[in-house]
């Protein structure tokens, strides 16, 4: 099984849309690497239902390195712990962080310990998990390496060093900085995005000096992502037991992959169309903000937009209500409503003639039904929701 590992700097992406990335295999070398959009992330081979898994590195001025006597795990790895050892150098509130303990103590028996914002942290797992990703660990960039390195992502470099790490602005004052943070030290330099003006000021750095890059490696467990942040539990893989099957249909999806090349080619013009307009369209309405999900963006825009000017959302109580409206006396014997979340979920006994009714009403209304067959003779339930892009 595959592993993509996505490397976010500070400016993800209210400044930027692309990120480094490397897509390992199960033992952890690195099958592809590059930097680039969500829409160009490849997708790590699937190995159970549900989104496809990511890990993140967190790179630059977001995260920060502290070295701690913690107790021994799983003690020592729970947050409350690790805020009360840290409680002395920490400067926010411990409620206001997250924090990530290396599970590599060192020879005196400190551990590193990884800290930055919750909201930040939040934030960013959010993000991803509305575009499709199911991130599965979240961990300092200067914790990948145990190698004396210095990495190098947007402004920011992540020099890492025997025992700790530092992130240091790419500026004029970072030659001073290496002397200090390591005294005597040459370090690799890895770029892991493309910035030649920023190289070109590194490369003079005599400290610092390029090479066959040392290998990044995420640490086990989780990182950060503890309690509210915690990723779900993932189902149990069954796809062992059909692997005959699966090779067999594989087989038949390659021939007819064959088949309508030609097809899929005209589509995937088409889709690269069809993303440039609407890419267009919002940088017109939306000119300053960050363009990640633009679709998903301009639909909360103009839900935000009719409520502001006194008209119904498409997801509104009232709108999804009124198609209930439509079915007449006697079709709908209604025994409860719940509205939550933009979802209209309606229990009574629907006939067969108001359930077809039913349907036609929600698609005239551009809303998504879902509902079992009607059975006049037993409860049902069904829900109505806006439809995509209404």
């Amino acid at each position: 099984m595959t592993h993509l590992t996505l490397i976010l700097p500070t400016d993800w992406p209210q400044q930027r849309r692309d990120c480094p990335w490397l897509l390992h295999d199960a033992a952890g070398r690195v099958l592809r690497q590059g930097c680039s959009e969500p829409a160009h992330w490849p997708a790590p081979a699937a190995g159970s239902d549900g989104p496809p898994a990511c890990r993140l590195l967190l790179a630059g001025r977001q995260v920060a390195a502290h070295r701690v006597r913690l107790p021994a795990p799983p003690l020592g790895h729970r947050p409350d712990v690790v805020a009360a050892a840290l409680e002395d150098k920490l400067l926010e509130a411990p409620a206001q962080l997250a924090f990530a303990v290396h599970d590599q103590p060192a020879p005196d028996g400190s551990s590193l310990v990884g800290v930055m914002a919750h909201g930040r942290l939040a934030a960013l797992i959010k993000l991803l998990r509305e575009l499709g990703w199911s991130p599965q660990a979240a961990w300092p960039l200067g914790m990948a390496s145990n190698t004396a390195s210095a990495w190098a992502c947007g402004e920011s470099l992540c020099v890492v060093s025997a025992d700790t790490f530092i992130e240091l602005a790419c500026d004029d004052g970072l030659a001073g900085w290496l002397e200090l943070v390591a005294p005597e030290q040459t370090l690799m330099l890895v770029s892991l995005d493309s910035a030649p003006e920023r190289d070109a000021r590194l490369n003079q750095i005599t400290r610092l000096r390029t090479g066959t890059p040392p290998p990044l490696a995420v640490p086990t467990g989780c990182g950060f992502l503890h309690g509210d942040l915690a990723p779900p539990r993932r189902p149990a893989a069954f796809a062992r037991h059909f692997a005959p099957a699966g090779r067999l249909a594989a087989g038949f999806a390659a021939t007819l992959f064959l088949v309508s090349a030609l097809q899929w080619s005209w589509h995937a013009w088409q889709a690269r169309q069809l993303r440039s307009s609407i890419s267009a369209h919002f940088r017109a309405v939306q000119p300053q903000a960050a363009m990640v999900d633009p679709v998903r963006q301009m639909t909360l825009q103009v839900a935000t937009a009719r409520r502001a000017a006194g008209q119904l959302a498409a997801d509104d109580f009232l709108a999804l209500a009124a198609t209930l409206g439509d079915l007449g006396d006697g079709g709908l014997e209604l025994n409860e409503l719940v509205y939550e979340n933009g979802r209209l979920q309606v229990s009574g006994t629907l006939s067969t003639q108001a359930g077809e009714q039913l349907a036609t009403a929600a698609g005239q209304r551009a809303q998504q039904l879902q509902a079992p067959a009607a059975d006049a003779s037993q409860p049902t339930q069904f829900t109505l929701s806006a439809g995509e892009g209404s």
